[in-house]
């Protein structure tokens, strides 16, 4: 144990143990995480394994590669060289494609087997490194290469990060920026501090890259696994509001309009086109609506059911129409209090009001049909059923920050209550 009591032992001891705690931090955590996908997976553990290498191997040869490698110390000194510089490049493109960076990519297979080719020129020429008494290592006229190779490699990975994501947030690219400049100043301190410790600055700086970067990419995947969850809702939203019933009877209705009434049949023909459009539009629609716009759409959904059903009477009364709703909130709960309120009814109504109450915008959707039991109809929504009324209360609470309320007494009718929060903007304007 006297070895240990060397401060400077001690310093390189706890140096590499926290280096190899973090490798091995990224393993598994890049294991577990279920947002990466297989490639990127693979190109993380390339990163790792090459950077355990890295940290570990020029130890070892420089502590004990007299006595592994004394039958050739040149060529095991030349050949373990040669990997290194070859594999730093390695892992600046493996970020790259990481990063989802695919433009240049012929060029960049380019610049690595050329690089790998001209660190081997080292085993018969002295142009990049060479060891003039087999231990000592020197470098060459053209030393710099493996330097600029790895700059023109950090620049493409800045630039592609900042082209790719110059649309969102800058955040969203500040981390490959941020891990270049680190690169670049470990690749600075070590050419220039002249000293040589047995971990470089660069060796730390790609570990500590590593870390960072996975962290980063991270939250990319979570993100763009959000993403796709909104799209595949906004999608479910959809088709669950577009029944497969409503379409053929309302066609069944404009067919038989066409001969009874071509006027009537003509206009309710071009209130379903405007009825599909904004409908498909909802698929593209991820921020909230104006709440006219919501009332419109209902408006004119509401219209063609009251051709289809002419007992059905449908009335509007709009006190407050400055605020904002997620698509599609309104017109859903209008639908559902026909299909399962009012049009059985011989004299249904369905009344739709908007009004201020205090700090609340509120939304009032009442009819006098069937009714139900809500405690029956809440733990149903929890087995899947009722997805359209889930899919507008979870949108009105997540988005909107408001309250979803329903009261119904079956054989009297049933009310729904809308409520979202005020917003200071939404006052200024």
């Amino acid at each position: 144990m006297g070895v240990f009591q060397d401060i400077n032992i001690q310093t390189l001891f706890a140096l590499n143990l926290a280096l190899i705690l973090q490798l091995i931090y990224v393993s598994q955590a890049v294991l577990a995480d279920p947002y990466i996908s297989r490639d990127n997976r693979h190109r993380l553990y390339v990163i790792v394994g090459i950077m355990s290498f890295l940290l570990i191997e020029p130890q070892i040869r420089e502590q004990y590669g007299e006595i592994l490698y004394r039958s050739n110390l040149f060529f095991w000194n030349t050949f373990f060289a040669a990997v290194s510089y070859s594999m730093r490049p390695l892992i600046l493109y493996l970020f790259i494609r990481i990063s989802g960076i695919d433009r240049g990519l012929k060029v960049m297979h380019v610049i690595l087997v050329g690089n790998a080719l001209m660190q081997l020129t080292a085993f018969f020429k002295p142009w990049v490194f060479y060891f003039p008494d087999g231990i000592h290592w020197r470098r060459g006229p053209l030393g710099f290469i493996p330097f600029v190779i790895s700059l023109v490699m950090i620049l493409w990975l800045v630039a592609g990060s900042i082209a790719k994501y110059k649309d969102r947030a800058r955040n969203e690219y500040m981390m490959p920026v941020i891990i270049s400049v680190l690169v670049s100043l470990s690749v600075y301190l070590d050419t220039e501090l002249g000293f040589e410790p047995r971990v470089s600055f660069l060796t730390v700086a790609m570990i500590e890259s590593i870390v960072f970067y996975y962290i980063w990419l991270h939250l990319q995947f979570v993100r763009e696994h959000e993403n796709a969850l909104k799209a595949e809702q906004r999608i479910r939203i959809m088709m669950s509001q577009i029944q497969p019933h409503f379409l053929f009877n309302t066609l069944s209705t404009i067919q038989a309009l066409t001969e009874t009434d071509p006027e009537k049949a003509s206009e309710v023909i071009e209130e379903f086109a405007l009825y599909l459009r904004q409908n498909i539009n909802s698929l593209e629609q991820e921020d909230m609506i104006p709440v006219r716009k919501e009332i419109e759409h209902t408006r004119i959904y509401s219209h063609i059911e009251e051709v289809r059903f002419p007992s059905i009477r449908i009335e509007y009364e709009i006190e407050d129409d400055d605020f904002m709703v997620p698509s599609l909130t309104v017109q859903p709960m209008v639908e559902n209090a026909i299909r399962h309120g009012v049009r059985g009814k011989k004299h249904g109504w369905i009344s739709v009001s908007t009004y201020r109450e205090k700090d609340r915008h509120v939304i009032a959707i009442r009819d006098n049909g069937k009714g139900f039991d809500v405690e029956r109809m809440m733990e149903d929504t929890k087995n899947g059923d009722h997805i359209g009324v889930k899919n507008v209360r979870d949108r009105i609470v997540d988005m909107a920050g408001g309250t979803f309320r329903i009261e119904s007494v079956p054989g009297e009718g049933t009310s729904i209550t809308i409520s979202i929060p005020v917003q200071e903007k939404a006052e200024e304007a």
